[in-house]
């Protein structure tokens, strides 16, 4: 057996994977619906749609097999999302990468397969919709055709929600995509009795800003501040813009908050000497780390991590 691949951009792949926050979702029928479909025009047992996590293959909608979830080494998947376009297997038993995979030689007992790669609106491939039958068969061009419509019709929902979840200006989560991803990790994290913190942040003197050089260019400094938020916050951290020039990122492992907030400095920091414009990038922050006796949700949370910024820029004078 071969093991899938692991892409180039792996890390940067998961981000938007997990910042889209479709993993460990089910019986959403935008998706059920188009299992059903794909099931029924290829006439095949097995239709899915397939997330592959760092060491798991999720099945986001699944028609005709009752496993939800199984590992990435064994997923076909992990081998279709490193394709550009279709991965077809006609017959797993004469195919030396699959030939003694535990999915050819028990259930579902895959013979044949075929898929086609997923991308989010930001162009990382995240998953598959995938064919399965337990009979060796052909897969025609116009097959593969109309497997790629169906895949595009799954990538125009993932643009729906990516609207709906994303702040338009700066792409990173809005206040609704932060608390939706936010809430789900808050209450993991605290069920692994994790330490994770929330960091809270305010641009400082940005009206001025707008006001001296146009609002154009206050777009210009929350587009490149929310850029280095993203660049430097670790895969299973969360950042959103939760209005006008307010931030928030919920680090994962309290841990990397020092780390994270020194790369951020020296990366602002970097762009102020060299963007060569007349005023520079400055910010407040408030942290607050989790505390399980004390908050109940994460909007608590995030509350007080707001009111330790606002202290902060009280204390340096600034409104």
């Amino acid at each position: 057996m071969k093991f899938p691949g692991i892409p180039e951009n792996e890390e940067e792949r998961l981000k938007s994977l997990y910042m889209i926050d479709l993993l460990d979702t089910r019986d959403d029928e935008r998706f059920e619906r188009l299992t059903r479909l794909a099931k029924k025009i290829f006439k095949v047992p097995v239709a899915l749609i397939s997330l592959l996590d760092r060491d798991r293959q999720w099945l986001l909608a699944r028609q005709g097999l009752n496993t939800r979830e199984t590992t990435r080494d064994v997923s076909f998947c992990g081998h279709a999302i490193l394709q550009a376009g279709p991965f077809i297997v006609n017959d797993a038993r004469l195919d030396e990468r699959f030939h003694d995979n535990p999915l050819v030689t028990g259930e579902p007992f895959i013979r044949f397969y075929a898929g086609y790669p997923v991308r989010l609106p930001d162009g990382a491939v995240v998953g598959t919709l995938c064919l399965i039958d337990a009979t060796p068969r052909d897969f025609s061009d116009e097959d593969i055709t109309s497997l790629k419509d169906l895949a595009f019709i799954l990538e125009d929902e993932f643009q729906v929600i990516n609207m709906a979840m994303t702040d338009s200006l700066t792409g990173i989560p809005n206040r609704r995509g932060f608390y939706r991803s936010g809430d789900k990790r808050f209450k993991a994290l605290r069920q692994e009795e994790a330490s994770f913190s929330i960091i809270y942040f305010d641009m400082d003197k940005f009206k001025p800003i707008n006001d001296l050089w146009g609002h154009a260019e206050g777009d210009e400094v929350l587009k490149v501040f929310a850029g280095q938020l993203r660049q430097h916050a670790g895969v299973r951290d969360i950042v959103g813009r939760l209005g006008g020039d307010e931030f928030a990122v919920m680090v994962a492992s309290a841990s990397e908050v020092q780390p994270f907030l020194d790369k951020l400095r020296e990366g602002i920091d970097a762009h102020n000497a060299n963007a060569g414009k007349p005023y520079n990038i400055n910010y407040s922050w408030g942290i607050m780390h989790s505390d399980y006796d004390r908050f109940d949700s994460l909007l608590e949370m995030v509350r007080e991590s707001d009111s330790v910024m606002y202290s902060e820029k009280r204390r340096k004078n600034l409104p």
